[in-house]
């Protein structure tokens, strides 16, 4: 087969004898933990024969961060991963080595994700994202290239974080009521057990508020914030968002409100720091939010946290264990059932078993966020 780079040119001719390009990962989700192999596999259908240069993988992990300022565009990006290989090709006896014929082909592919990358991640203002791209290419330059996105969750052990384990609290005290009008004060405090938490962990909340003024808190709540900075060569910018929130009814005047162990549940984010990218940073807070009656700002009180994949004292928890090729469907059986009317002649020699392999991603979509 002749030699070839995984760069190609313009798509050519052979966009009109595709009838179907796929890539499967052996992984329903197509989410993976850093240090796990990723197995797959390129499926193509052809309707007519092709000669072709070279079948290329490309597996690719890259960030990139945008926002305007009030005079430019603040823009930088990261490639945090990157895996190339040519995928081996082999036809039919008597055919040349590098025509495939009219019908389906494929073709296995593994790569090991290191133990150091980041969590997949988006924001308003940038994301950190992987995908794999197949590209094939045919002699003189066209080629036909097929994405596919994957996700990466990163191992944040809280064990190893400095002052995890240890309780954490804060307080305020503090002036309600306009600057010509005000009505007293209000303290609050929140404390919790511990500094670190694991995704899909709840947090116990304990609060104590006290309405020590002449107007009425309408509410209280305690919301989990995440905050995000964005790094460019000549700055940065930073965004807040709130992923959950438990509320509390109001205070009464000279009145007091008392959280015990008010349970808070962590959903599935990317945990603290994002730690392997340079230009993203990612924290956690708690933040204490008191709305008093009338015209008046909240009082709000943060308190930092930690959230990572490993809950503390607590050993690293079993992973889910993804069979490369599953075969649960006998050797008579279409291995391929996304599509109808397929083929089953696999010209690749079948080293992985691909006759007995079920395709359990769905299938390709398009995405215009991937080049």
């Amino acid at each position: 087969m002749r030699s070839s780079s995984c760069s190609g040119g313009q798509v050519g001719g052979m966009e009109s004898r595709l009838e179907k390009f796929q890539i499967i990962f052996n992984n329903p989700t197509a989410t993976y933990r850093v240090g796990d192999t990723v197995y797959g596999y390129g499926w193509v259908i052809l309707k007519e024969p092709i000669f072709i240069q070279s079948v290329c993988l490309e597996a690719v992990g890259e960030a990139k961060v945008e926002w305007m300022t009030s005079s430019d565009i603040q823009a930088s990006d990261e490639e945090v991963f990157n895996y190339t290989t040519v995928l081996p090709v082999k036809s039919e006896k008597d055919n040349p080595e590098d025509l495939l014929h009219a019908g389906s082909h494929y073709f296995p592919f593994e790569f090991t994700l290191p133990s150091k990358l980041p969590s997949s991640f988006k924001g308003r203002h940038g994301r950190l994202r992987y995908f794999a791209r197949l590209t094939i290419t045919t002699p003189g330059g066209p080629h036909h290239e097929r994405t596919s996105k994957f996700a990466v969750i990163s191992n944040l052990d809280l064990n190893k974080e400095p002052d995890a384990s240890l309780p954490v609290e804060n307080d305020t005290f503090e002036a309600i009521g306009s600057w010509c009008c005000i009505s007293g004060t209000v303290t609050a405090s929140i404390k919790l057990e511990k500094k670190g938490y694991a995704i899909k962990e709840a947090i116990p909340v304990w609060a104590e508020i006290k309405n020590l003024s002449t107007r009425r808190i309408c509410s209280t709540q305690v919301s989990l914030i995440q905050n995000v900075t964005y790094y460019s060569f000549r700055g940065r910018f930073s965004e807040s968002s709130t992923l959950v929130t438990i509320h509390k009814g109001g205070v009464a005047p000279r009145g007091k409100q008392t959280w015990q162990r008010e349970l808070l549940s962590i959903p599935t984010v990317a945990p603290s720091h994002l730690r392997g990218c340079k230009i993203i940073d990612i924290q956690y807070y708690l933040e204490l939010s008191i709305k008093p009656a009338g015209i008046a700002r909240k009082v709000k009180l943060p308190l930092d946290i930690v959230i990572g994949t490993v809950p503390v004292n607590k050993l690293q928890s079993p992973r889910t264990s993804y069979h490369p090729l599953p075969s649960t469907v006998s050797d008579s059986a279409c291995p391929f059932p996304f599509f109808e009317n397929v083929s089953d002649q696999v010209l690749l020699t079948d080293k992985l078993g691909l006759r007995n392999m079920i395709p359990t991603a769905p299938p390709w979509e398009e995405d215009d966020d991937i080049p």
